[in-house]
C-alpha cells in the first residue's frame, strides 16, 4: 500500500516537549490578482507567521499546495508574493522550515533549470516518546489524484482559470472529503499513529469534525444535567440550546454533513486523524501547533470577520499585539493521552 511505502520511507524526526511546530497546509499563492485564493488571508497569514511563530522559535511545516501551479508558472507566483517568501526564508535560514508537497505543486521536480527554493519532502515523520506523527499531504490517498494529476492541472489552467471556476473540488465535494479521511483513518488506526492531512482543507482534530465536536460536548452537558444542582441546570439547558443551535447554523451554511464517527466506525471513535484545515478558510486561518507535549487546532481571524470567537472563548483567545488580528484554540490535548486512547481503544 502506497502509505505503508511513505511511512517507512520517511526519515524520523525525533521531537520531545522543548519542540515547538505548526503546520499549515492549502495556501494556493497565485497571481496577486482579484482570482487568487490566498489573498484575501495573506496578511493575516504573514503577520501571524512573522509577529507570533517566527519569533516564538516555533518551526514551520508547509503541508503541500503552497503554490497554485496547476494555474500559474512558478515566477510569476515567486514575483507577486515576494513577501511571503521573504518570511519562509527567514524560518528556512534559522534552520525551522519543512515544505511538503502537494497535487498543485507537485511540479516543482519539473523545474531542473531551476533552483529548488527550499528542500521538498513528500511527508515527514515526527516521533515523539517512540509514537508516531505522519505528516503529508493527503492526497496520496485518491488513486484519482495520482493517476490524473497532470490531467487536473491542464483542465484548471486552460477551462477553470479563464472561467474563474474555484480550484479545490475536492474541498467542496463531501464524499470525497469522507472517502479520503475515511482511508486515512483506517490506515491510522491499523498502524497505531497519529496522521496529519491537508488537502481536503476541513480542519479534523482527534477524527472529529466541527459537527461532531459540537455533538460529543452535547453528550457531555447531557451527562452533567443530573449530577448538578437544580440551580445550575438553567445554565446547562442554555448551553445545550447554544450547542444545537450552532450546529443548526453549520448545517445551513454547509448541507447537512455525515456524521463522521458513523462513517469511520459504530463504536468508539479512535483519535488518530487530523487536519490543518486550509489557509483559505472565509473565517480565517486554520493550523495544527504541537508544543510542550500537547497538540492543538488554532484558528486565526480579523477581529472585524470573526467576533464570535472573541465574545464566546475569551480564555482561549489572544490579540496579536498591535493588530487587529487573534488566534483562538480550538481544541487542543496531550499526545500522551492521544497515543494512550489509540493504543486502548485498537
Amino acid at each position: 500500500m502506497l502509505l505503508d511505502q511513505l511511512c517507512k520511507k520517511t526519515s524520523e524526526i525525533p521531537i520531545d516537549d522543548s519542540q515547538k511546530l505548526v503546520i499549515f497546509s492549502d495556501l494556493h499563492m497565485g497571481k496577486r490578482n482579484s482570482s487568487d485564493d490566498f489573498l484575501p488571508n495573506a496578511q493575516l497569514f504573514m503577520t501571524a507567521l512573522r509577529e507570533y511563530y517566527l519569533k516564538k522559535g516555533y518551526t514551520l511545516v508547509l503541508n503541500g499546495d503552497v503554490e497554485e501551479l496547476h494555474k500559474h508558472a512558478l515566477h510569476t507566483i515567486r514575483e507577486s508574493w515576494e513577501d511571503v517568501y521573504r518570511v519562509f526564508d527567514e524560518f528556512y535560514e534559522d534552520g525551522r522550515l519543512y515544505k511538503i508537497y502537494g497535487n498543485h505543486d507537485s511540479k516543482l521536480f519539473s523545474f531542473p533549470d531551476l533552483p529548488m527554493r527550499y528542500p521538498l519532502y513528500e511527508s515527514i515523520r515526527l516521533t515523539y516518546k517512540e509514537k508516531t506523527l505522519l505528516i503529508f499531504h493527503g492526497h496520496q490517498l485518491s488513486f484519482y489524484y495520482q493517476k490524473f494529476n497532470d490531467l487536473m492541472g491542464l483542465i484548471l489552467r486552460y477551462v477553470a482559470k479563464p472561467l474563474r471556476i474555484k480550484n479545490y473540488s475536492v474541498a467542496h465535494d463531501k464524499r470525497k472529503k469522507y472517502v479520503i479521511e475515511r482511508r486515512l483513518y483506517e490506515f491510522a488506526k491499523e498502524n497505531g499513529i497519529v496522521a496529519i492531512i491537508g488537502h481536503t482543507h476541513r480542519p479534523l482534530f482527534e477524527s472529529m469534525s466541527k459537527v461532531d465536536t459540537l455533538n460529543y460536548e452535547i453528550e457531555t452537558q447531557l451527562r452533567r444535567y443530573h449530577k448538578v444542582k437544580k440551580s445550575e441546570r438553567p445554565e446547562i439547558e442554555d448551553k445545550i440550546h447554544e450547542l444545537k443551535g450552532e450546529i443548526e447554523r453549520h448545517e445551513q451554511r454547509r448541507g447537512k454533513e455525515l456524521s463522521i464517527s458513523r462513517l469511520y466506525s459504530n463504536a468508539t471513535v479512535v483519535p488518530c486523524v487530523f487536519n490543518s484545515g486550509t489557509v483559505l478558510g472565509k473565517r480565517g486561518v486554520t493550523g495544527i501547533e504541537i508544543r510542550g507535549g500537547r497538540i492543538a487546532l488554532v484558528q486565526w481571524f480579523d477581529k472585524n470577520v470573526g467576533k464570535k470567537y472573541i465574545r464566546e472563548d475569551r480564555k482561549n483567545t489572544i490579540n496579536l499585539e498591535g493588530t487587529d488580528f487573534y488566534r483562538t484554540t480550538l481544541k487542543s490535548d496531550d499526545l500522551d493521552y492521544i497515543f494512550t486512547r489509540i493504543r486502548l481503544l485498537t
